[in-house]
């Protein structure tokens, strides 16, 4: 019996400001099944495409009917610094699967602090997209 693929998302992001990251939501256009999805917030390395140390966690159960609306995952004790990039990833577990709303920026990319990442069990290291970016929020309080 072979193992399932998994496929997990994330976006990288600069935060405007030096302040404490209080939640991050995205918005599940589809969601199949129950599944416990974890959102784990990095320091990133943009010049070598590296995620750093790991500043926060947080768990969420989602079903489908929380699809089409935004999702919170509040986060506690980490804090930004405007001159850093970090990057969430975000996993489903027990067999469930979602969808995340994404902007396109064809001609004009209004968010160039960004890069959409997608991987697999079979690809970890993953593709990075400029061109797309995953829709979230990001609850950022001035220090």
């Amino acid at each position: 019996m072979s193992k399932e693929k998994e496929c997990f998302a994330g976006q990288t992001f600069k935060s405007p400001q030096v302040g404490a990251l209080k939640s991050i939501s995205i918005f599940p256009e589809i969601i199949v099944g129950e599944a416990e999805v974890v959102l784990s917030v990095y320091e990133f390395d943009t010049a070598t495409y590296e995620w750093k140390e790991k500043k926060a966690e947080s768990q969420l159960q989602l079903n489908n009917t929380m699809e089409k609306q935004w999702v919170c995952f509040e986060l506690t004790n980490i804090v930004l610094d405007n001159s850093k990039q970090y990057a969430f990833k975000i996993s489903c577990n027990n067999g469930g699967m979602m969808a995340i709303a994404e902007s396109h920026w064809k001609e004009k990319n209004i968010y160039k602090d960004g890069e959409q990442w997608i991987a697999s069990s079979e690809n970890p290291k993953g593709a990075f997209h400029r061109n797309f970016d995953l829709s979230f929020i990001a609850s950022i309080e001035n220090n």
